[in-house]
This record gives structure tokens, sequence and C-alpha cells, in this order.
């Protein structure tokens, strides 16, 4: 018998990006999974998540919801961003507190590790240091979250548990411009410049940080089996550990999606933090699990999603 099988689990952002593949794996595995957007209650607003918990008194929580987006999206809206991830951090640990829930899984970024960290990232350094300036504003929301957790926990008992997740990609992703990451912003770029006839693909930055790309039903999976497998506090890593630099995505992308154009690359806009990789040495003993989805083949599944619903997204 499942894990989950027969379980209350209630997703916040259940409809969105990665929510809506958590709660697909949820409902293979037995659960009763009920799925939420920010139209059915505003987690901003502490009455909103506590007439959540009231509503459905769910067992388990993941907390998938989050106001985010890429560089971008970043350098756009920090305000909101912050004011609306840290509203929504302290309400779900209060609401969850209230509600006596038997796991509160929450979902953290790499983000919010320390922005000039040199090597693969460890746990044991997630408050090592700043956070680079790109992100710092989304990552402190993150960090937020944990210590909240840990404050929690002491308090009041609050069974949590904190997943640090790298980069994801895949289908239903974000493909808008102004929200997407650096995957999805890169498929739209080729895909579109193929079918369209253009000649030349813009592409922002240098290429050469390093990122790691981990195939959000992958991730999906992995947040179940720590779901059940892990109970500390403490964060645990959810990546594939393997590094890519963004020229290299950039060129099996353009394979991928057969354009033949050129590249040009925008230098005037900003690269981000020079490397970011989990050591996930931590996930793979505790988890006893590694990600099954190589990159080339993730991206040809996202590119072929997103030349098929395209014109309705």
């Amino acid at each position: 018998m499942s894990y989950w099988e027969g379980k209350k689990v209630i997703v916040t952002g259940g409809k969105g990006f990665l929510g809506s593949h958590i709660t697909d794996k949820l409902r293979e595995s037995g659960a009763k999974v009920i799925a939420l957007g920010s139209r059915d209650y505003n987690l901003v607003e502490l009455s909103d998540t506590l007439r959540m918990m009231e509503d459905y008194k769910p067992e388990i929580v993941i907390h998938a919801a989050a106001d985010v987006g890429g560089i971008g999206y970043n350098r756009l809206y920090p305000a909101d961003i912050f004011y609306n991830n840290l509203k929504m951090a302290t309400n779900i640990l209060e609401a969850s507190k209230q509600a006596e829930l038997e796991k509160l899984i929450i979902i953290g970024s790499a983000c919010a590790y320390p922005g000039e960290a040199t090597g693969v990232l460890k746990e044991e350094d997630f408050l090592a240091g700043p956070m680079h300036e790109s992100v710092e504003v989304y990552g402190f929301s993150k960090r937020a979250l944990y210590l909240g957790a840990k404050a929690y926990k002491k308090q009041y008992g609050l069974n949590s548990i904190f997943l640090v997740l790298t980069n994801l990609y895949g289908p239903r992703d974000k493909f808008d411009p102004k929200e997407s990451h650096v995957v999805a912003a890169l498929i739209k770029k080729f895909v579109d410049a193929k079918i369209e006839g253009k000649k030349e693909v813009v592409i922002w930055g240098t290429g050469s940080p390093i990122r790691e790309f981990l195939y959000v039903e992958d991730c999906a999976e992995a947040i179940l089996l720590a779901g059940e497998k892990y109970s500390d506090v403490e964060p645990l890593n959810i990546g594939t550990g393997i590094g890519t630099s963004i020229k290299d995505l950039v060129y099996m992308i353009k394979e991928i999606t057969e354009f033949d154009g050129e590249l040009v690359w925008d230098t005037s806009k900003p690269d981000g933090a020079m490397k970011k990789v989990l050591d996930v040495s931590k996930m793979r003993k505790v988890l006893n699990w590694k990600p099954p989805t190589p990159l080339k083949e993730g991206l040809i599944k996202t590119v072929e999603w997103y030349k098929r619903y395209r014109d309705t997204l």
C-alpha cells in the first residue's frame, strides 16, 4: 500500500507548473488531492489561509505556491515578490500550526543559497552568505520559510520538511517572456524563430554561467518520496547534481528545434550567479533515488509540448 493512499493532501499552487505535476503524482498514488490556486484562496491573507485549512481539514499540505519568475520578472516586480511571498510564508506556517497537520512539505529554492558560493551547494551552507542580488528578494522569502519552519517546530512541534529545488523545466512551464525561466524562455525563442522563419535568435548574457536542470515530473516524484521518507526540518536538496553551461543548453535546444539561423549574445543583459549546482548526496542517501530523465530527453519532451500547445498559451 502506498504511503499516500487515502491521505487528504492540499497542494497550494496546485494548478501551476510544479503543483499540477505534484497533483498528478499524488492522484496516481491514491491520495485525496485538493489542488488549489490563487483564485480559490488568497494565501497573502491569513484569514483566507485559515479558511482553506478549515474548509478541507487536510492531513498534509504541500506548499508549492509562490510569486516567481525569471531574472526579467525579478527585475520588474521586486516589491510584489517580497510582499507576496513573505506574507504567504508566515501565513502558511501559522495556519499549518493551527490545523495540527501530520506534515507540512515546504518547497524551497536554490535561489536562497549564497550567491558567491563556489563548487556544489551543500545543505549545511544554506545560510552561509548573502544571496545573489538578481534573486535575493525571492530567495529571502525561502530562507524565511526555512527559519520559520524551525521556529514553529521548536515552539509548537510543527512537523515540516524543507526541500531545496534546483531549476525546473518541462510541460506546462511558464512561457510568457515576463515570467519564464531560462529553459522555457529559450524553447519559446527557438521554436517561434523556426516557425516564423527568423534569421537570428538573441540570447541574454554571455552563456558562461553553469546551471542545473531537473525535469518537472522527476521533481514531483522526488517530493512524494521525501514526504514519505524524510522527517527533518533541515534542508534537503532536490536536483541532478549535474551542471550545464547556458551556452551548452542553447546549442542543445538549437539542435532539437532544428533552428539554422544565427545566435546573437546580448552581453548587456545580466548573467546572474556564475555557478549554481546542488550537492545531491544527501538526497540519494535519504530517498535512495536519482532523477531518471536525462536533460536532452526532457528538453525534447518539453519542445514537443510547447509546439503542441503554443497557439493556446
